[in-house]
């Protein structure tokens, strides 16, 4: 397609600016326009524009904020305007939102007055350099042309594409080939949610309608592989999505990594349509499976549309499929509905591992559990920290990550806090990292369980951890209590051993008290390493439960109290038999919630001692595991 074809219809669509300052923008969409930030002003300005000889009026609907102090406007620098009495039948440029690949030919047009007293349209032809960032946000570096005052807010166009890939911000210096800064048309997902969801919307409706933009074909000899989607497919596509509902925001993510697979990098800006996760989708540029990742995504979307709007999508699908020469069993298998799954409790996984150079340090590394399939990181790992600092670190990100989760359902998240013994006694529970909710803990308001980080690392502890999971599992489901005291007696650890490994079916386990008591400590020891995977106790509880003070209690362990007449209640016994009512009655993966709810109690009657005050459950389900793949940022 000769470049005066495209370039012509970008003219078309250019207009004239006059907001904070003169500049350039572009007709996006029906009724709005797409422009910079630092040319229109901030959000609700009224501004001034100039198309094809007609003055316009326009509000900005959304701007990227203004700078502190003078310089270039932070990342991203645009801005959407709603014009307030748009001309009948305006044409609208078509964006595309892949980037270019590094030598490739790009074009921007806009208006100036260099030469003439009058602005004037001008065209630019330049080369593209590459990536550059600023203020945190990629930016595209164009070159062998003059980027000249009065363009900012103007088009830049891919001519391999055939749209609009970004908008001109910057010269790098005037009257010189030196080109300047431009930044990508993906990055306008960064503004307001709702502007941008109007924008976008109108835009794909419109050119699944209006084919005036012209098309770009294909070079000649291109693989019909994993090549990316060409413009007509993908304006059919984007045209039927944005007649679908809008979906939840929180879904979108988790959607683009069901597609991308599961240890993809995600995306740097938000997502806020299904296009979005498309035009991430496109990015990669091959596919380790023989479906590629746009069609997966299009096909759930469609299991989730009623009616017509999912027959549409299905028939789009098939005949993207054709063109690629997919098997149409393939295709068929992933239009159907996927079995059901168990609902699975969501969580916040963190983990605490001492630094092999100093063990009085911690690596803090986090992620989001949705299910065995669907563990996003949340943060890369820390480098390794002092003990007060690495809590506060973790602390610190918890609740962003909490509320990520707690969108998608009513159901409270759970916090998994994956630490080493000698971390165990720590006040997790009661955290407070909300700021404005000072008197708010985290295991009030949140289940939070402990999970033993050694059994992560130690695969030889996975057979005996895993097999009492089982049991404990099956014989709650079959009314059956695996569940018993440890006392703190003389008993060494060899005979600890002894009495647990005798009860395979045992699973829970109740410490008489505080792990700050090395006899508790000693029993917690030997459970872990013999694959007990329930365990509580309260770390405020330091009485000295011995075995010479009370007689055959009948669910201690190891058994055989000396009988003492004077002896009073045992409050151990007292603590385990209540567990028992509270707790034990539920099926396993309700216990997490069945404990935040008793340390709600506990709360509410600070002065009658309750048995849940500060109690701890460590709670290790083998099934919940740690992605072996490294972290990336989320």
């Amino acid at each position: 397609m000769p470049t005066a074809q495209l370039t012509g219809a970008a003219q078309h669509c250019l207009v004239q600016v006059r907001g904070r300052t003169a500049g350039s923008g572009f007709l996006a969409a029906p009724g709005y326009v797409v422009t910079c930030a630092h040319v229109a002003g901030a959000t609700g300005n009224l501004i001034q524009l100039f198309w094809q000889g007609s003055e316009l009026r326009g509000t900005v609907l959304a701007a990227s904020a203004a700078p502190a102090y003078d310089g270039l406007w932070p990342y991203p620098d645009l801005a959407i305007v709603e014009l307030q009495d748009p001309p009948q039948g305006h044409p609208c440029a078509w964006w595309h939102d892949q980037i270019p690949l590094g030598g490739q030919q790009l074009a921007a047009v806009g208006y100036s007055d260099k030469y003439r007293y009058e602005p004037e349209v001008l065209t630019s032809a330049f080369t593209y350099q590459g990536d550059q960032f600023l203020d945190g946000g990629l930016m595209l570096r164009l070159k062998q042309d003059e980027v000249t005052p009065g363009m900012s807010g103007g088009p830049v166009l891919n001519l391999s594409t055939g749209g609009v890939c970004a908008v001109v911000k910057a010269t790098r210096m005037d009257s010189t080939d030196m080109g300047g800064l431009a930044t990508p048309v993906g990055a306008l997902r960064c503004l307001d949610p709702t502007a941008y969801r109007a924008l976008v919307r109108a835009h794909d409706a419109f050119h699944a309608a209006d084919l005036r933009w012209p098309d770009v074909p294909a070079p000649e000899g291109a693989s019909h592989g994993r090549t990316r989607l060409p413009p007509r497919a993908q304006r059919m596509l984007f045209g039927l999505l944005a007649a679908a509902p809008t979906p939840a925001p929180e879904s979108l993510l988790p959607a683009f990594r069901d597609a991308a697979g599961r240890y993809a990098t995600a995306p740097q800006m938000p997502l806020h349509e299904h296009r979005d996760v498309i035009s991430e989708l496109e990015a990669f540029a091959a596919w380790n499976h023989r479906i590629p990742g746009t069609l997966l995504h299009v096909a759930a979307v469609a299991r989730e549309l009623p009616g017509l709007s999912a027959e549409k999508l299905r028939f789009w699908i098939q005949m993207r499929g054709d063109s690629l020469g997919l098997d149409v069993h393939d295709l068929a298998r992933h239009l159907e509905a996927p079995a059901a799954h168990p609902a699975v409790m969501r969580s916040v996984m963190i983990r605490l591992k001492p630094s092999a150079v100093d063990p009085s340090s911690y690596h803090v590394a986090m992620w989001r559990y949705e299910g065995p399939d669907a563990i996003s990181p949340a943060a890369a790992e820390s480098a390794a920290l002092p003990l007060l600092e690495a809590l506060a670190q973790a602390r610190g990100l918890l609740p962003e990550q909490l509320a990520i989760l707690g969108r998608s359902s009513g159901d409270p998240v759970m916090v998994e806090l994956i630490v080493p013994q000698e971390l165990m006694e720590q006040d997790f529970d009661g955290w407070k990292p909300w700021a404005r909710k000072a008197w708010s803990s985290l295991g009030r308001r949140h289940p939070v369980v402990l999970r033993d980080l050694e059994r992560f690392d130690d695969d030889e502890l996975h057979q005996y951890w895993r097999s009492r999971w089982n049991r404990f599992t099956a014989e709650v489901a079959s009314g059956g209590l695996p569940m018993a005291l440890a006392c703190n007696d003389e008993a060494d650890q060899e005979v600890l051993e002894g009495w647990i490994e005798s009860e395979p079916s045992l699973a829970a386990l109740v410490l008489a008290s505080s792990l700050r008591r090395p006899s508790s400590g000693a029993v917690l020891e030997v459970a872990l390493a013999s694959g007990v995977p329930v365990i509580l106790w309260r770390r405020s509880d330091l009485h000295d439960c011995s075995s010479s003070a009370y007689s055959e209690c009948p669910s201690r362990i190891p058994r055989g109290c000396p009988v003492s007449k004077d002896a009073e209640p045992c409050p151990a016994e007292a603590f385990f038999t209540n567990l028992r009512t509270d707790v034990a009655v539920a099926p396993p993966s309700q216990w997490p919630e069945r404990v935040r709810q008793l340390r709600g109690k506990a709360a509410a009657t600070p002065a009658s001692g309750h048995h849940a005050q500060d109690l701890v459950l460590l709670w290790d389900d083998p099934e919940r595991r740690l992605p072996d793949a490294p972290l990336r940022y989320a």
